[in-house]
């Protein structure tokens, strides 16, 4: 299977602060009326690819006519909420391309299981957009939900085991589903015509789902760790519960947080739902294992939370929510929320593994039904700074009725090189103050 790399990967909104339409791009564009963003891009993200470390120099230019011509804009690595902001007197964007310039510092996208180049016509014509991550609804992307033909390429981080991408007539993962699976010995998969196939599945596609499988993480080592087999937990944790209506209690062997009807964490609305939090640093890893019976309706799970603008939730949801069972990603920000990724396939486990990785800006959502095979559950990005609150929660959202959450142990993990390269700096504080305290008591002995 084809493996394209590319160094930088950039996302292209048509209005101020990442708003309105989208579309991703990581070659060259001679006319972005080719992949329907006309002249209307007003905010941008650029990413550092897979490829970005075998040419950092690599910057993005944009023109303000097509076919690169024009006035020239060089941007590396970064967020650019309103390009006005960047240069006051550049006009409409109509290129683009990469060039070789200064290095420059950013943020990174993320894995690529695969990269998907969706079409609105038969036979790969019309307009095109580029896929690398879960899709909870295509009328983001300007695509109106319709869909002809896809070509589905192997990407830098193609698990070894395989991949699937599922297409869903409706939003948010639901309705009718397409499910193509992408084997190591593939080359490539492509469907001329989606209308054509024998499963009557037609063009209406609002959401794509990206599931691969994993055995590995670059988190090797363990920070923290409670594995609640006592009656107390573990020091540095903080209970939050704002409207008194959740409980905890630990008993030896897990700890068990119950929910009320209508306790939820969503933005700018409700943030009633109880959880335990404790603080956390730079790069990590967090994970967690519920032991799941359907009478105690578990619905909670790994809970990454700034403040009541800005938080993450990786979750199994209750067998009575929409999602029935399965793991749901989500991502809350001052001016809305995001479904990043759904977990299916896990709902019948009898227990179920969480984790969630934090590399910068960019946030992974894993689950396994046995600790050792992971599920890609979806990326994205979201800029906290250090500390963050890291933790658990449960809810009982919307209608849902009370649930209660079973939690066998919380681990927080770095890397180990992280943790080494740490404990040098403080070593080395260590040893710049007991030199300013020699150098302190020899000038007070004069």
């Amino acid at each position: 299977m084809v493996v394209l790399k590319p160094r930088l990967i950039v996302e292209l909104y048509e209005g101020w602060g990442f708003s309105g339409h989208r579309a991703v791009v990581v070659d060259a564009v001679r006319d972005l009326s080719e992949i329907g963003m006309e002249d209307r891009v007003f905010s941008l993200r650029v990413f550092k690819g897979p490829g970005y470390r075998e040419a950092p120099d690599t910057r993005l230019v944009l023109y303000d006519r097509p076919g690169f011509r024009g006035q020239k804009l060089y941007l590396g690595p970064g967020f650019y909420p309103n390009l006005q902001d960047v240069v006051k007197h550049f006009g409409s964007v109509r290129s683009l391309r990469f060039e070789a310039a200064t290095e420059t510092s950013g943020p990174e996208w993320g894995p690529i299981p695969v990269i998907i180049e969706a079409y609105w016509s038969p036979n790969f014509g019309g307009r095109k957009t580029v896929l690398l991550r879960d899709v909870a609804n295509a009328f983001d992307y300007g695509f109106n939900n319709v869909i002809s033909s896809v070509r589905i390429l192997k990407g830098p981080d193609f698990p070894r085991g395989g991949c699937r991408v599922t297409f869903y007539a409706a939003p948010d993962f639901s309705g009718r589903r397409l499910p193509i699976e992408i084997h190591p010995y593939d080359y490539k998969k492509e469907i001329p015509d989606l209308s054509q196939l024998p499963q009557t599945f037609d063009n209406v596609i609002s959401s794509v789902q990206i599931e691969g499988w994993s055995d590995q993480t670059p988190f090797d080592a363990v920070v923290f760790e409670d594995r609640f087999d006592g009656t107390e937990l573990a020091d540095g944790w903080r209970w939050e519960d704002p409207k008194g209506g959740g409980r905890w209690q630990v008993h030896q062997g897990y700890l068990e947080m119950v929910a009320e009807p209508g306790q939820d964490l969503w933005f700018g609305a409700n943030f009633d739902a109880p959880r335990l939090i404790r603080p956390a640093w730079g790069d990590f890893a967090i994970e967690t294992r519920l032991p799941v019976d359907p009478a105690l309706n578990p619905h909670g799970g790994l809970l990454v939370w700034k403040n009541e603008s800005r938080f993450l939730r990786l979750e199994k949801t209750s067998v009575a929510h929409a999602f029935q069972g399965d793991v749901r990603f989500e991502r809350h920000r001052w001016r809305g929320y995001e479904l990043v990724g759904r977990g299916s396939g896990l709902r019948d486990a009898r227990e179920l593994y969480l984790r969630l990785e934090r590399t910068g800006d960019v946030f992974v959502g894993w689950a396994s039904a046995d600790g050792t095979t992971w599920q890609y559950c979806g990326a994205t990005v979201m800029g906290m700074s250090d500390p963050v609150w890291v933790g658990l929660h449960a809810l009982a959202p919307g209608n849902v009725p009370a649930t209660r959450t079973r939690f066998d142990y919380f681990i927080l993990r770095r890397r180990q090189r992280d943790v080494m390269e740490q404990q040098r700096l403080r070593e080395r504080r260590r040893g710049r103050r007991w030199m300013a305290r020699q150098l302190y008591g020899s000038v007070r002995a004069r």
